[in-house]
């Protein structure tokens, strides 16, 4: 039998790697530390790459690959990968959507209390300014605050799952979900974007797509409040950069 070539592009678990080592079909590529001009000229013999974040499946990747049969994203988006040109190719393309559900939903709990009770800002009081002012930075409870969820699938709805054992009110925009997948958590569900923009904090949780690129900028800012904290532990691009900076600035 043929071995298969297998060619790892970036950085995934050690367990991942052992398996592809230990397995006699497969000719295994380690090539997750290698610049990406150079990679180029390693993907010729391959029949599968596995990728993640840092590797872009443009027209230059598959024009190298001409091999290629399948692309596995050891990751959920699918946004750094040329879904259409893969397609007019032959090749399948793979991900896994709930490989890091979990992690992602907790990072977003780590950063919400991390705005919430400042800790960043009294971390650097102390220890590189030498000054602690405990009054400075009593922060806020998340304890009867509005949390405003914007996609409510695999993470959005494990991240309402939690905020409700903190007592926060919980609101949920999706309109590609029924109603009852959020009411059945306990959890309000709205078809108005507006009410998601009166919260105190939002967190997203979308695919990035034509839909979400930018759903909330300059416009969607100045409705909400000052203060409000936003979270994004999905995709970068889902809140404009440049209406973040300028709320930062403006202490919106």
């Amino acid at each position: 039998m043929e071995k298969s070539t297998v060619i790892v592009c970036d950085h995934i678990h050690e367990a991942g790697l052992k398996m592809l080592q230990e397995d006699d079909n497969i000719n295994y590529v380690f090539a997750a530390d290698v610049d990406k001009t150079e990679l180029l000229t390693m993907l010729g013999d391959a029949d599968i790459a596995i990728t993640r974040s840092s590797t872009d499946v443009d027209d230059k990747f598959i024009d190298a690959a001409k091999n290629l049969k399948a692309i596995v994203r050891a990751g959920v988006g699918v946004d750094n990968v040329d879904i259409q040109r893969c397609s007019k190719e032959g090749i399948i393309v793979m991900n896994v959507p709930t490989a890091n559900t979990i992690a992602a939903v907790e990072l977003t709990f780590a950063h919400m209390l991390s705005c919430m009770r400042m800790f960043p800002y009294s971390h650097d009081h102390l220890k590189n300014q030498r000054i602690w002012k405990r009054e400075k930075w009593y922060g806020y409870e998340l304890k009867g605050k509005k949390l405003g969820i914007i996609g409510f699938g695999n993470i959005g709805s494990r991240v309402a799952k939690r905020a409700k054992a903190f007592e926060m009110d919980v609101i949920a925009y999706d309109p590609y979900i029924h109603a009852s997948k959020a009411t059945d958590l306990g959890v309000e569900y709205t078809e108005n974007f507006d009410d998601i923009l009166a919260c105190d904090v939002i967190t997203i949780h979308t695919p990035k797509n034509s839909e979400t690129i930018d759903i909330i900028n300059e416009k969607e800012i100045a409705k909400m409040k000052d203060g409000v904290v936003l979270v994004n532990c999905a995709r970068g691009g889902l809140y404009n950069e440049e209406a973040l900076y300028n709320g930062l600035k403006s202490k919106k």
